[in-house]
């Protein structure tokens, strides 16, 4: 049947192709235009373009091309028709003509149709089991589980009879032979007759993205040594990597608001159901497959993430997370304030409104990632803080905002006490030099950086000391002491002369050096010479200038002490120079308390 003109036009006209291919595969805006990587052909580069102003799309290399149309019938293999009508329901446009017209089989597939029939008949003689006696006991498990009548409908959710024999010889009768049986995945041979897995147990079906019913997941009603769920084996029709629970009833709901709650299990579907949102999927346990990102493309909408708030469910979400990033897909993640409570949990115990407020709480992914790699990862060594720097990198790359980049840094930077233009110069070497992280961090030194800053405050300070008294009065009654061990000792000398002295001889000082037992007295002599051959003028010192080092030497010192620089600058001491650190460490850590 040949499609109105009128229709098609007003289809391409209500969609955006930018859109359309966007929920089927990832695009980048250059310019005016998009790209994206030809799925039509071996593409390696994005050599598709697609014209958000003259609604065409393009491949430079393979040729393919056209309208938003073109695309899905080619991509999903659709005949016109089906992917008209896909068009228009990416794009949110409906018209009674796209409900008129019958597609017309091409082939029916010989091998599903049976297994498809016989599930509809034992999944329709498991919901009438709830309304016997027998299945009084499945129903008041759903009554307890607050699942009423219509919720029951609407899942098709029912009871599987103990006597399992009698149900198989009942598909038998509707005349499924034992080979279908088998095949859906619910028979069970024992001494030459057939049984049902899920006998005695209740019963949640489970839909493929068409509605069809292609496999259960059978739950122990009561206590029991048997396993408290039986789900369906992988069959020619179930296949548990291709399947999200709900899906065939929340596509079309996700679509119109935009956005999909993507949850761990079918009870937390059925919390979500109890409080009016019906736009939402269950995982069923299973970690996200790139069959389910497809399946969540196809939506065109944002994804929020709600699994359980045990250390599982959250690393199964930063996984999540990093697939739908790589995708470009926009994901959001309900933030659980690390409580272990699943939204069943929340809606019995707090109610509809507290469930609501807690699936609206949500955090973007760099929001969620910084929290998770804290609350997962201890942060007390430098390396520690390293990897977690690493693992943020791609979460840092993927922002597009310079915006949202700068307020992700100073977080990063805040949380590892590493300053942010250290972090920006990772991410410049991975970015403009293809270095791969792993490497890139290898060089990554902020500490050295920290330590260097102190030393360039502490060896001013020391200049002045050589020059004017007031320096070394200021150095002993302030500061005490210095971080760099030859800078101190250096220093001690200078305060002990200044103590039996008027004025400050140097060649004096560097004389009681070098008639000492220190074993490092040559290491002083050259670097106070060296101090001094380097600095032929000197400005005058005053108090401003004595005040600006006190804060500079003190400021890089607390960064040192709280970041855990200690670590790298202890390498390499003598064991009473480690306790001396230690020991200053212990006791600014005491101070801030």
């Amino acid at each position: 049947m040949p499609v109105d003109n009128d229709l098609k036009e007003a289809v391409l006209k209500h969609a955006d192709i930018v859109e359309v291919i966007k929920s089927f595969i990832p695009v980048t805006k250059k310019g005016k235009n998009y790209f994206a990587v030809c799925p039509f052909h071996d593409d390696t580069n994005p050599s598709l373009s697609i014209s958000p102003e003259k609604q065409i799309f393009r491949c430079f290399v393979c040729g393919a091309s056209g309208t938003a149309i073109s695309f899905v019938m080619k991509y999903k293999g659709l005949q016109y028709f089906d992917a008209l009508k896909l068009v228009a329901e990416i794009s949110g446009f409906d018209d009674p003509r796209l409900h008129s017209q019958v597609t017309k089989v091409i082939k029916k597939d010989e091998v599903a149709e049976p297994m498809l029939k016989c599930l509809k008949d034992l999944t329709l003689y498991y919901q009438y089991a709830l309304s016997t006696d027998e299945g009084k006991e499945g129903l008041d498990y759903f009554i307890s589980r607050n699942l009423d009548d219509k919720l029951r409908d609407k899942f098709l959710l029912g009871y599987a009879y103990k006597d399992g024999k009698a149900t198989c010889e009942y598909l038998q009768k509707k005349g499924h032979s034992i080979k279908t049986i088998e095949d859906i995945g619910i028979g069970k041979m024992s001494n030459g007759t057939i049984t049902d897995k899920n006998a005695g147990r209740a019963i949640f079906p489970i839909c493929n993205a068409n509605g069809d019913v292609v496999g259960y997941s059978a739950r122990r009603i009561g206590n029991g040594s048997e396993a408290k769920y039986v789900n369906s084996p992988e069959t020619y029709l179930f296949h548990k990597s291709k399947i999200l629970y709900n899906y065939h009833n929340a596509k079309d709901k996700a679509r119109n608001k935009k956005h999909i709650y993507v949850l761990e299990g079918f009870m937390d579907v059925f919390a979500l159901e109890k409080v009016g949102i019906d736009n939402c999927v269950a995982l069923m346990g299973t970690a996200l497959t790139n069959d389910h990102i497809q399946m969540l493309r196809s939506l065109n909408c944002e994804i929020r993430m709600c699994l359980d708030g045990d250390l599982p469910g959250q690393s199964a979400m930063m996984e999540a997370c990093k697939l739908f990033s790589k995708a470009g897909m926009s994901c959001r993640i309900v933030y659980n304030n690390n409580s272990s409570k699943d939204p069943d949990e929340i809606l019995n115990t707090e109610g509809k409104d507290a469930l609501i407020s807690y699936l609206n709480n949500l955090q973007t992914y760099p929001e969620f990632a910084l929290n998770y790699y804290q609350n997962s990862n201890p942060l007390n060594t430098t390396e520690q803080k390293k990897a977690l720097v690493s693992e943020f990198v791609p979460i840092l790359l993927s922002l597009n905002s310079q915006l949202e980049l700068g307020t992700y840094l100073r977080k990063l930077s805040k949380i590892t006490g590493y300053d942010v233009e250290s972090i920006r110069e990772v991410l410049k070497k991975v970015k403009t030099k293809k270095t791969d992280v792993t490497k890139a961090i290898a060089s990554f030194h902020p500490e050295r950086k920290v330590l260097a800053k102190l030393a360039l405050a502490e060896r001013e300070m020391l200049f002045q000391m050589l020059n004017n008294k007031s320096a070394v009065n200021f150095y002993e009654s302030k500061l005490g002491g210095f971080y760099d061990e030859i800078y101190r000792n250096i220093a001690n000398y200078i305060v002990e002369y200044t103590k039996a002295h008027e004025n400050i001889d140097i060649p004096a000082i560097i004389n009681d050096i070098e008639g000492s037992d220190l074993d490092n007295r040559d290491e002083l002599i050259n670097e106070l010479t060296s101090l001094l051959y380097e600095r032929r003028s000197h400005p005058g010192c005053d108090d401003n200038l004595l005040s600006d080092l006190y804060d500079s030497i003190n400021k890089e010192k607390e960064r040192i002490f709280e970041n855990d620089i200690l670590e790298q600058s202890l390498q390499g001491k003598s064991e009473l120079e480690k306790a001396r650190l230690i020991k200053e460490f212990n006791d600014r850590k005491f101070k801030n308390k």
